[in-house]
Formats: structure tokens, sequence, C-alpha cells
């Protein structure tokens, strides 16, 4: 995961292969292909909508990620995401990222995340 997050890092714009080596390597990710969401997910990349992929995928990890905050200043997008490590939301983590594109920001967020699994 060392590698995928400095990869993103030095990513002017996100990429789709980055995506799909997110989803092969975040534990959280592991059982994805199988959810009922997945062919949506699938439609949002081949429509080049990976800020939306990202989100969907978040969604459907385990546990599920939420999304805080997104925000940009000074031309770099910041992103919170959490996880309830807790039954009944009781504790979160939160995963926070920076970068200059939109998607990169909620991809490295998410990754982030998997390196704190519950």
């Amino acid at each position: 995961m060392a590698s995928l997050r400095s990869r993103i890092a030095a990513a002017r714009i996100l990429r789709e292969h980055l995506v799909w080596e997110a989803l092969r390597v975040l534990p959280a990710l592991a059982n994805v292909r199988a959810h009922a969401a997945f062919p949506r997910f699938r439609q949002m990349m081949e429509g080049d909508d990976l800020a939306g992929a990202v989100l969907l995928l978040a969604a459907m990890a385990a546990p599920a990620r939420d999304l805080l905050e997104l925000t940009q200043a000074g031309g770099i997008w910041s992103c919170r995401m959490a996880t309830t490590v807790a039954p009944h939301g009781r504790r979160r983590r939160i995963h926070t990222a920076h970068h200059p594109e939109r998607a990169a920001c909620l991809l490295a967020a998410l990754v982030a995340s998997g390196s704190t699994e519950a």
C-alpha cells in the first residue's frame, strides 16, 4: 500500500489503473466484486467518473467509509473520510488526504484508511 500511496501522491491526475490497484490491494475492498453495486462501479469507471467510482468503492468497503469533508483551498483538495470501527457507530477513525486533483484526493483518503483496518 505504501507504493500505491506514493504513486497517487506523485500523479498529476488520477488514472484508472490506480483505482483498480486500490481495489486489488485494500483488504476492505476484498469482497467488493460480489457487491450489488459493483456493476455501477464498472459503469462509472468506463464513463471516466473516477471520483464517483472512488466514492462508491468507499461506500462498498467493509466497513464502509463515509465522506466527511471535501474542500479545495489554494488549488489543493482536502478530504476527510471516516471508518466506523465500533458497533453502532460509537468510534470512528478519520483518514485525511491532500492532492491537487479531486479524484486523486478521494482515492488517497480511501487508501489511507487501509493502513488502519479495524
